[in-house]
């Protein structure tokens, strides 16, 4: 079975565990697509299928956890900073040209996964503890863009300008809210500070981890919380929702 082969709405249904009402709703919602034949009937194309059936967030915890760096696809894989701009810009693309977010909020989403992926790069340049580069993905039909690194964490890089810092919690409190002097100059102005007040002032959702702390704003306008978590992040794993 080639991934452009065309399947119907019932064999789609199947390979999805969910019903063919359900697909029909996502349809209707737009958060997937079906195709139609020139006779009218619906399909689907196995690529669409097979993309749409990949966990992001888990793919994007297994890279930030796992012990050893888990084999990944060369599509989610930005070793360097080039390869992470030039598939941000065709992020920013996509999402302006679809139905599915305004070009205003588009610019917005492509802004916040900029700065999140800038300094995982900037924070880290010859300091990868074993992997270098990002995880970055993003379905736009399920309105997620997933970015994680294997790097050293927010807690470790601000030590070296805040080395008063004791917690992940306090750690990125800092990130957030504060411009710290002393740390490497954040490319594109004031790195987590411009996420964080692109998130609370627009409907973007955040989740943003980093060693035992998670900074969250839901898809609702609302201040950015960040609390302790029992789970582990060894770099960064930031989960960006619309």
């Amino acid at each position: 079975m080639t991934d452009n082969q065309k399947i119907r709405i019932g064999q789609a249904a199947k390979m999805l565990d969910v019903s063919i009402q359900t697909l029909r709703n996502w349809e209707k919602s737009g958060k997937l697509q079906s195709q139609r034949s020139s006779g009218r009937q619906r399909y689907y194309l196995m690529d669409d299928i097979k993309r749409f059936s990949i966990d992001l967030q888990n793919l994007s915890l297994a890279w930030a956890t796992s012990a050893q760096a888990p084999d990944i696809s060369d599509e989610y894989y930005c070793e360097r900073q080039d390869r992470f701009n030039s598939r941000l810009e065709k992020m920013g693309i996509i999402l302006a040209q679809s139905n599915i977010v305004g070009e205003n909020t588009a610019s917005l989403l492509t802004a916040v996964a900029g700065e999140i992926g800038d300094n995982s790069f900037m924070h880290n340049v010859g300091n990868w503890p074993d992997v270098p580069g990002i995880f970055f993905a993003f379905d736009i039909d399920k309105r997620i863009i997933v970015i994680a690194d294997r790097g050293q964490g927010v807690r470790k890089t601000l030590l070296r300008a805040r080395p008063s810092i004791e917690t992940d919690v306090e750690a990125l409190d800092v990130a957030f809210t504060e411009i710290v002097s002393g740390r490497e100059p954040e490319k594109r102005g004031n790195g987590l500070k411009v996420v964080r007040r692109i998130v609370e002032s627009n409907p973007i959702g955040l989740l943003f981890r980093s060693g035992l702390a998670i900074a969250e704003s839901p898809k609702e306008v609302a201040p950015l919380k960040i609390k302790a978590t029992q789970n582990n992040i060894r770099g960064v794993c930031a989960i960006i929702t619309f």
